[in-house]
């Protein structure tokens, strides 16, 4: 699929011009179009110069540029609203015209000029790695300059005129690095355009890119941005982030402190994220605006970070070129390109864009080209008016829609809006994208009338597929968000299945997605005595009446439950399900990482029927990320006394038996990223950071030892870091009391905790309550060990215990034995009863049939690892 296209089944041209070489071009709109480039419906019939084109009968200047496998043919022309030209393609020698752009080459340069804008570009490689941008002019002088930040070496360097300045003038610039990496940028400017289109192709490595100084040759001191949001979340921003602000380091909080902005093309909610910069001296400028969020592929590894320096006098656009594509702009002097409706002329709302990815005939409509400012929160956001968008468009499916409509629906399904999955674009979460597309999808519904409504009704069953190929992991059913935001898409996408079934010809509610997404409700449900709750884990909201919501599951259902991987989940341990003497434990050990806190590898403990070792149902308010609020190891350096490693964990092993079950999960991060103490976590506070030479691995085994007088668990916890560190083993059990006994830590005779290995170390009580959906209190204990490498074997036991001792490689609990090498070995009366081998643990297990989750905000985890990427960037054939 063409990354610039609607959606895969209308993304075909509008119309696919006529016999005889014709071709009309529509302006949908309400605004001028002047001196705007079009290409024609039909390829070209032959080279430049063999035919003559017509625009409403009088012979125009063209430009034929390749595009794919077809020659097109470009024009230029003044489009009042409304307006409709027709052209005619004949044979003949076109007239002679002067160029409306120059490119020329001087010395080892092209320069482009349009009379407005004026840039180099490298025509020759000399030596070294020529930088893309080599200058562009700010009134009589020539400023600016870019660099590579690469160890790979330049095999090729080519600059090719593919686009002579008749109509546009274009030069592509081809690096080959080795065998196989390559950059290619097309840079572009255009009659009339207050700036330079950049547009980027790349495979390199991790960490290579380019950087434009853009401060470089005149004396900017200031820098102007415009960022998408004020700031979000629940935790607490240092203060306002003020866009407009001297070019030093520090003005992004608990951010990079180089960081001034980091620009791309799709309003979210960070406030480090936006869409324009302009270096500036107070009279000129010098700047970039990130555009079309359909031309970017892989995008949040593509934004462009506006770095700065202690100076003061430096700004740097920053363009990775790991893998991916985008799209954007540079401008100078002038500011014209921050103003949206500059933009939206030329690039949301360009003409060319209009005619060949939108369906735009129906005749006898009423209504003008219904566009959005897709910078503007207020039109975009998803938790705002969207949603009562949405809850309209659903009430009026059936009714007559016009015009308006039918670009509506195309305008929000299209790539630009939301960006799409399928380019390994996603929202910060992925119920944002359900509430935004249910609009177009439920308006659809309206367009009956509409000659294009067969590929308007595919088109959007395909965007309720794309979302929930993202939401919903197969087997099993596990979201990409937390439980209680898979309820939330459950719902939306239930209300929406009644109008997709009376008018669009489908029905969600069939789909395997769909029903595995209710099994995953049911399966993690946990007992509290006669009913059963939702797990609490993530931003999962309280009831109304407090406490996790009541979910209801059929007894027969219910004692059919046994210990299970959910992929991209984890695990959910069970024994005795629906009795009184219940055991339930769900080990979050899988990637799904949408609304989660940092509970990698943490579980959620209910014995005998009731919740008990308990992940904190405190949601958004307030909201617990720290990690060492969870039950798991949390590390932390003497300079960060509290911090999280983040990262993305996965389940390496699992094995069930009538006598044991276990289950093993790995993460691994590259630093630590200091918390505060308590919650609220500070939202997206992803500095002050520790970094690490080698990563820190954190490796976990939980055993359910079962068939005796009473289910329990015993835990591996080890790890291995680079550098000698704190590691503490954190457990918050409800209880009114605690008292630790040497090994031994028991809370008020509810919970028993053993700790079998180390022998010894430092013991703090931890006790912390909240109050949303009803008062929840838990003692906490923290047991502290210091080195590189270390382990924690404990025992977790409902009540007072048997014998607890420890033996060599594990535990004796009674007459069992739990013994640890690389995995684990139980033996019951001094027989082996259940082993789980070496041979039973990969790292590149699957981790579930799901899309790549990549978060803009809210969710500072660290990059996306390589064995996730490889495993979840598949795109549909």
């Amino acid at each position: 699929m063409n990354a610039w296209k609607l959606v895969a089944t209308v993304c075909v041209l509008a119309a696919a011009g006529k016999a005889g070489g014709q071709s009309t071009l529509l302006n949908p709109t309400k605004l001028v179009y002047t001196d705007e480039l079009v290409r024609l419906k039909a390829p070209a019939p032959g080279p430049s110069g063999s035919f003559i084109v017509k625009e409403n009968g009088a012979e125009v200047p063209y430009q034929v540029e390749r595009i794919g496998d077809s020659d097109w043919v470009w024009v230029c022309s003044t489009f009042h609203p409304g307006a409709s030209h027709k052209y005619e393609v004949i044979a003949g020698r076109p007239a002679t015209v002067r160029p409306r752009v120059t490119v020329r080459k001087e010395g080892a340069v092209f320069v482009l000029d349009n009379g407005l804008v004026a840039l180099k570009v490298p025509g020759e490689a000399g030596d070294g790695i020529p930088g893309p941008i080599t200058a562009v002019k700010l009134g009589e002088k020539w400023v600016g300059g870019s660099t590579w930040k690469t160890s790979l070496p330049l095999k090729k360097f080519a600059a090719t005129v593919v686009g002579d300045g008749t109509l546009f003038g274009k030069v592509r610039l081809r690096y080959e690095f080795g065998d196989t990496a390559f950059a290619e940028i097309d840079v572009t400017l255009g009659p009339g355009w207050k700036h330079a289109e950049i547009f980027e192709r790349h495979e390199m490595s991790r960490g290579d890119c380019w950087e434009l100084e853009a401060s470089k040759g005149w004396k900017a001191t200031q820098g102007i941005s415009r960022p998408f949001s004020r700031g979000a979340g629940s935790g607490v921003i240092a203060g306002q982030v003020e866009p407009n602000r001297p070019l030093k380091p520090g003005g992004l909080p608990y951010q990079r402190e180089d960081l001034f902005i980091n620009l791309l093309p799709r309003w979210n909610q960070h406030y480090r994220d936006g869409w324009a910069f302009a270096a500036t001296d107070g009279s000129n400028y010098l700047g970039a605006v990130a555009v079309r969020a359909s031309r970017w592929i892989w995008p949040h590894n593509n934004s462009i970070e506006v770095v700065v320096k202690p100076t003061g006098d430096y700004a740097g656009l920053r363009c990775p070129t790991w893998k991916g594509q985008r799209l954007w702009w540079l401008f100078a002097p002038a500011l014209a390109p921050v103003d949206t409706t500059y933009v939206a002329r030329y690039a949301w709302e360009a003409l060319d864009k209009l005619n060949h990815e939108f369906l735009l005939e129906w005749p006898g409509q009423k209504g003008a080209f219904a566009g959005m400012n897709f910078y503007d929160g207020g039109q975009m956001n998803p938790t705002g008016g969207i949603r009562g968008a949405g809850r309209r468009a659903i009430a009026d499916a059936g009714k007559a829609g016009d015009f308006s409509t039918l670009t509506r629906v195309q305008v929000m399904m299209h790539p630009d809006a939301y960006g799409t999955y399928w380019n390994y674009w996603s929202p910060e979460n992925p119920n944002f994208f359900t509430d935004f597309m249910r609009v177009p999808i439920a308006l659809t519904a309206q367009l009956k009338a509409c000659p294009h409504f067969e590929a308007l009704r595919r088109a959007a069953e395909e965007k309720l597929r794309e979302d929930m190929a993202h939401s919903i992991t197969l087997p099993g059913g596990a979201g990409q968000e937390c439980p209680g935001y898979v309820a939330y898409a459950l719902r939306n996408w239930t209300e929406l299945a009644k109008v997709c079934r009376e008018h669009l010809g489908f029905d969600p509610t069939t789909w395997e997605r769909f029903k595995a997404a209710e099994y995953f409700q049911k399966r993690i449900t946990q007992p509290d005595g006669n009913v059963r709750r939702t797990l609490p884990m993530g931003d999962t909201h309280p009831a109304k009446e407090g406490g996790p919501p009541i979910v209801d599951v059929p007894a027969e259902e219910v004692r059919k439950f046994v210990t299970e991987e959910l992929p991209g989940f984890g695990v959910i341990f069970t024994n005795n399900p629906g009795t009184e003497r219940e055991t339930y434990l769900a080990f979050k050990s899988g990637p799904n990482r949408g609304h989660y806190h940092g509970d990698q590898l943490a579980f959620h403990y209910c014995a005998n029927a009731r919740p008990l070792a308990v992940d904190h149902h405190c949601s958004y308010h307030p909201r617990a990320g720290q990690e060492h609020m969870h039950n798991r190891v949390a590390f932390h350096t003497e300079k960060f006394p509290y911090a999280n490693m983040d990262g993305y964990e996965r389940l390496i092993a699992f094995k069930t038996s009538p006598v044991a079950d276990a289950a093993m999960g790995q993460v691994e991060s590259e630093r630590l990223r200091e918390v505060a103490k308590l919650p609220p976590e500070i939202w997206h506070q992803a500095y002050p950071q520790h970094a690490f030479a080698k990563p820190l691995v954190y490796r976990r085994t939980i055993v359910l030892v079962k068939g005796g007088p009473q289910d329990y668990f015993v835990i591996r916890d080890e790890f291995r870091a680079p550098e000698p560190l704190a590691a503490t083993y954190c457990l918050h059990v409800r209880a009114d009391a605690m008292r630790r006994s040497g090994p031994e830590v028991d809370f008020a005779g509810r919970l028993t905790l053993v700790c079998v290995e180390p022998a010894s170390f430092d013991f703090e009580s931890f006790p912390w309550s909240h109050d949303n959906g009803g008062t929840e209190s838990t003692q906490g204990a923290r047991l502290t060990v210091r080195g590189q490498q270390g382990q924690f074997i404990t025992v977790l036991y409902p009540g007072r215990p048997p014998a607890v001792n420890a033996v060599p490689n594990g535990v004796k609990v009674g007459a069992d034995e739990i013994l640890f090498t690389e995995g684990v070995t139980v033996k019951r009366d001094g027989k082996e009863v259940f082993s789980l081998g070496a041979g039973d643990i990969d790292l590149d297990r699957s981790q579930g049939d799901i899309g790549l989750f990549v978060p803009d905000a809210g969710y500072p985890f660290g990059e996306i690892p390589d064995w996730l990427v490889r495993q979840r960037a598949k795109r549909p054939r």
